[in-house]
């Protein structure tokens, strides 16, 4: 579950997440640029630490269980939102901010 700006997302994707590996929700980041009621794409990156896979046996996970304190149940907010999270490099190649996919000449502010 995520929080961005006072808005929950829960995240249910089944699969494990690694350390910097990037997702994006579709239609819930910025505005598009000259339509403000299209969002484009909230990129997430995962900042996680898990061991490799298949590090622990069935039976020694169940042991560990024990010696562990118990699962928090987790409560989810009434205004989560459930989404799908996609590769981001499905849905438009890198991990610019510039959703819009123009590409016009930067402008960088004047010093005095």
């Amino acid at each position: 579950m995520a929080e961005v700006e006072e808005s929950w997302f829960l995240l249910c994707t089944g699969e494990v997440m690694k350390h910097k590996e990037t997702k994006c929700i579709l239609n819930e980041g910025m505005p598009t640029h000259k339509n403000p009621f299209e969002k484009g794409r909230l990129i997430v990156t995962f900042e996680v630490a898990f061991p490799p896979d298949k590090w622990l046996s069935a039976a020694k996970i169940g042991q560990l269980e024990k010696l562990l304190p118990a699962r928090q149940e987790v409560t989810v907010p009434d205004q989560a939102e459930e989404c799908v999270l996609h590769p981001a490099a499905e849905h438009g190649g890198d991990d610019s901010d510039d959703e819009s996919g123009m590409h016009g000449q930067r402008v960088q502010c004047a010093s005095h």
